[in-house]
């Protein structure tokens, strides 16, 4: 509610406070992408004569890379030149639908990018809109505040189109009657299941297939390439805990930065604005302004006062109410009247640049000052940290020197007083705290530290957490030999083969029964029994989806007769399914509602294709340059 002022593009109080922060966020933030644009940069591709930059791709590339990342998806396993590969190719179609809502003349206001920014609750703190999370957030993605503008610009500019060509999509009510009717559909099924694993025995495998087959795959019967590390480390936090200090300077060090331990004083304000307009003066606002508040002095509620009196639309509705709010919030003239004020103290007309307020204090938090010994664990580990800060940083600095000048870790340890610690075997996916650092498993298997023995860089595990590290013991990728997997390629082939039978019965039962043998005697010959499900919707819930899937691709049969089929699942399984009765359920029983949602789902649908059709061909008209 509060931030109702941005979408309605009103002056009030809040939005001025809001877009005034993110105004100075732009400005702290926003010229270098203003002056980087004045001196000529590299470009991948041009579209109808509009530059794809190196610069938009390298952050496009990054951001998909970091998204993949958090999906689980490690750095080893993207594939870089399809990355690459996708990422430019989704940056000529954004350019190309850009230029195409432009040549529509299609518009999203700076009031609703705003809008947009304030209420993400990822840029919000205590509920309340904060440039630094705002800043850290997107900076964090790859974005500068003008960058990420112009994102949420183009997006809303591009929904708009997408909005326009789905409601223009439409299907017509026999369309969705008889699409319904369709979807209502039920079957009377009957199925076989072929199991895998009772085949297994029923299968042979001999000494030459498993060498055939460890022949033609050697390359997936390898060692890991196993390191063993020696390292050292430096922990700002044991700097820290080895500091001796004296309690008067924990009390001084607590008094020097109180303020990192208390807590402000914040009000919760209401208001009511009348503001200055074109069509209302400044003397008019005055006298309206004192009019409530004589109203309200007489015994008035406030709440309802300033639901009927109001201009900020962002609060009247919520009967004023600004909500908590430390000092700094508002502006200067309206903060010195509510921190004058007692609890429930009404004021008189206060005078701000966009117009007069009748301010009332709801509640108040008192500041806080804590005493030295409510805060005393809190202070001294601040305080160990800040006193051994330097220490830590000139350690650091020098154990990268030594890193380098060694020839070993004896060195750096003895003048460091360090101690050399060791791994044991480890490959690039153990758990090992180290192995869990890209940083670590990069060095500990580069070249220069695994082949030419050197110590590695100074390798930062976080910014109070450094280490150095050198290769104690290297087993390079090694052939396996046959005898140590033979039975486990014996249990591979033995699998292949019995699901390739499970298929082959399938197939064998489905001709069987087509070629006039009873379905029961089928069964029978085989030691497997018939599973039955009448009426079964697209909805069931008493049968596996994938058997679901498979029922209702099959053709409805005739008259008088069944439609056969046969599908094997991922997990090896085969399966034979007979189709009896497949009727579809009447139109006279279809409610209003189910055909109505059947329509807008079908048009939502075509308006999809057709966005995608639109998309495909303005690309293919478009000249296209790529740059490598």
């Amino acid at each position: 509610m509060l931030i109702q002022r941005l979408r309605d593009g009103s002056d009030g109080i809040l939005a001025k406070v809001i877009v005034g922060l993110i105004i100075i966020v732009f400005g702290l933030f926003g010229f270098g992408s203003i002056t980087s644009s004045l001196a000529p940069v590299p470009k991948v591709a041009s579209v109808n004569g509009e530059d794809v930059t190196q610069q938009d791709m390298e952050i496009a590339v990054e951001r998909n890379r970091r998204a993949l990342q958090v999906r689980g998806v490690s750095i080893d396993e993207i594939n870089e030149d399809e990355l690459r590969a996708n990422v430019l190719q989704g940056l000529i179609s954004r350019e190309v639908l850009s230029q195409a809502v432009q040549e529509l003349d299609l518009y999203y206001g700076d009031s609703l990018i705003d809008a947009q920014i304030t209420a993400n609750s990822s840029f919000l703190v205590d509920d309340v809109f904060s440039p630094n999370q705002f800043v850290n957030v997107i900076q964090s993605a790859g974005y500068t505040p003008l960058v990420y503008r112009d994102q949420i610009r183009k997006d809303g500019l591009f929904k708009q189109l997408f909005k326009g060509l789905a409601e223009s999509a439409f299907v017509t009510e026999a369309e969705g009657r008889r699409l319904s009717s369709l979807l209502s559909q039920t079957r009377d099924i009957a199925y076989l299941r072929i199991k895998t694993d009772d085949l297994i025995d029923k299968v042979t495998v001999t000494d030459e297939e498993i060498a055939d087959y460890y022949a033609e795959r050697k390359e997936e019967f390898l060692t890991k390439e196993i390191v063993s590390l020696q390292y050292v480390e430096l922990k700002h936090e044991l700097m820290a805990a080895e500091l001796d200090i004296k309690e008067g300077v924990l009390e001084q060090y607590f008094i020097e930065n109180e303020s990192d331990y208390s807590t402000d004083e914040a009000r919760r304000l209401a208001h009511i604005l009348i503001e200055t307009k074109a069509e209302v003066s400044v003397e008019q606002a005055r006298l309206k302004a004192l009019e409530i508040y004589d109203r309200i002095k007489l015994g008035e509620k406030f709440s309802r006062v300033a639901e009927q009196e109001s201009d900020d639309a962002g609060s009247r509705g919520n009967g004023g109410d600004l909500g908590f709010n430390p000092l700094g919030t508002f502006l200067p003239e309206f903060e010195a009247a509510a921190y004058k004020m007692s609890l429930n103290g009404v004021s008189e007309p206060v005078k701000t640049a966009i117009g007069y307020h009748v301010i009332k204090v709801l509640e108040i938090e008192e500041g806080i000052v804590p005493a030295f010994s409510e805060v005393r664990g809190d202070v001294e580990n601040r305080y160990r940290m800040a006193a051994t800060e330097e220490a830590f940083v000139a350690n650091s600095s020098r154990l990268a020197e030594l890193l380098f000048e060694s020839a070993d870790l004896v060195g750096p340890s003895e003048e460091l007083g360090l101690t050399i610690k060791s791994t044991g075997d480890l490959s690039r996916e153990s758990s090992n705290f180290l192995m869990r650092d890209k940083s670590v498993v990069r060095a500990a298997f580069s070249p220069d530290v695994l082949v030419d023995g050197n110590n590695s860089d100074l390798l930062e595990l976080t910014d109070s957490h450094h280490v150095g590290l050198r290769v104690e013991k290297h087993l390079p990728v090694m052939a396996i030999e046959l005898q140590e997997v033979e039975e486990d390629i014996r249990g591979i082939i033995q699998r292949d083969k019995a699901e390739s039978l499970a298929n082959a019965r399938a197939l064998e039962i489905v001709e069987k029964i087509r070629g006039g043998s009873l379905s029961q005697y089928v069964a029978n010959e085989y030691g497997l029994v018939w599973a039955r499900k009448l009426s079964v919707s697209r909805s069931s819930k008493d049968i596996e989806p994938f058997i679901l899937k498979e029922v209702f691709k099959l053709p409805k049969p005739g008259h008088s007769q069944e439609s056969l089929g046969s599908f094997t699942v991922s997990g090896g399984d085969s399966y034979v399914l007979r189709l009896s009765r497949a009727e579809n359920r009447s139109s006279l029983e279809l409610t209003e509602s189910e055909i109505l949602a059947v329509r807008q789902n079908l048009a939502l649908q075509f308006g999809r294709a057709d966005f995608q059709e639109l998309e495909t061909s303005l690309i293919d008209e478009a000249s296209v340059q790529r740059f490598n």
